[in-house]
């Protein structure tokens, strides 16, 4: 029990300590920038506040891989680690230790890109990300959790479930439109609709129900495609889809749910979800990454220059690695699962091989 505290004690000073280093580092390169690039006090520190989530998303898993390489090579320095082996305590033990003291990472992790990270978004959009233009167009905009995207224009409201931006098609396509006393004149509903160009779209499909303002009572009809203006282009669609970032974690599952039953690809939404997942489980194995160390526990070994070293090839390494094969998954050339989950597997693999092949000749 107490070999056992000492281990815990020595891992969660040396998190603390390279969270902090590296919460001042990025802090103090963040808001210097914002200040050079001449805006206001309380723009910068706001822009800052609500990107900490995405830079805290991305220094977790360092800090827990510098937490067990310093903390194993500090009891090293000591003649410690020596001393605890000496005392009975196993190899395996001190995995299993290092292990549950990253699984409190894990969580965290998982909290604040399941949540938090969402909740800054919203209101990254909401008071930073909105552009003039678009404040001007929109009325209203937002994405429901029933599968569908919804937003408000001048004379119509529109759904839509998944919009296409590399072939420019909107699918299950709706129009409701209104009048300047604000009733209801017609829907237009569409299979899909392709862009055209000029804010032209050619609806394919279509059933219109129309005469919704008048006396008598509202018609029906049915043609193979219509050539509608709208007020919005493609590149609106694509913000539209961005708000998908501000979806909490079991929101967002429940989205790539209820869509993914219409048949559509819903490749890049399954892989955001699945990046809060495996970026969550790469704090445990990046803190069990450097754990091999004390199969050699001579303080010899130790060597701050080679620490840095190899925190910053295995960092460097890892994000390149993962962001090639999320680019893949999001090409739709590797499976969502694969695209985000075939660097952490192989990193954990090594671990695994490592803690075997060491064990076997400590044996």
């Amino acid at each position: 029990m107490i070999l056992s505290r000492i281990l815990f004690k020595e891992w969660f000073k040396s998190l603390l300590g390279a969270i902090a280093v590296l919460f001042l580092l990025i802090s103090t390169a963040d808001l210097i920038n914002g200040f050079l690039q001449g805006k206001d006090a309380s723009r910068v520190f706001l822009e800052y506040l609500l990107k900490m989530p995405d830079l805290m998303g991305k220094m977790f898993p360092i800090c827990c891989l510098v937490a067990s390489l310093f903390s194993l090579n500090k009891l090293k320095a000591h003649s410690e680690l020596i001393a605890i082996l000496a005392a009975g305590y196993s190899y395996q033990r001190i995995y299993v230790l290092i292990g549950t003291c990253a699984l409190s990472m894990v969580g965290l992790q998982f909290l604040n890109l399941g949540f938090i990270e969402p909740m800054a978004n919203k209101v990254k959009r909401q008071e930073i990300a909105r552009s003039r233009k678009s404040e001007g167009k929109y009325l209203t905009r937002s994405s429901l959790e029933g599968g569908k995207f919804w937003y408000k224009s001048q004379n119509y409201f529109a759904s839509f479930a998944y919009f296409d931006r590399h072939n420019k098609i909107l699918k299950n396509l709706e129009i409701y439109y209104f009048s300047d006393n604000h009733s209801s004149t017609k829907i237009l509903t569409s299979d899909f609709a392709n862009y055209v160009g000029d804010g032209k779209w050619k609806l394919n499909h279509v059933f219109e129900l129309s005469n919704l303002g008048g006396i008598s009572f509202p018609t029906t009809s049915q043609r193979e495609s219509e050539q509608v203006q709208l007020a919005e282009v493609p590149e609106d669609f694509g913000e539209f889809e961005a708000d998908l970032t501000t979806l909490s974690f079991f929101k967002l599952a429940h989205f790539v749910s209820r869509l993914s039953r219409t048949g559509i690809n819903v490749s890049e939404y399954e892989i955001l979800l699945l990046n809060k997942v495996f970026l969550s489980l790469i704090c445990l194995i990046f803190a069990l990454f450097p754990v091999s160390t004390i199969f050699n526990p001579n303080r010899r070994s130790s060597s701050f220059g080679k620490n840095v070293v190899l925190t910053l090839l295995v960092t460097v390494g890892f994000w390149i690695l993962y962001s090639g094969a999320v680019a893949f998954g999001n090409s739709g050339r590797v499976p969502p699962v694969v695209a985000t989950g075939i660097i952490p597997f192989v990193f954990m693999i090594f671990v695994l091989w490592t803690f075997v092949k060491n064990r076997k000749l400590a044996i």
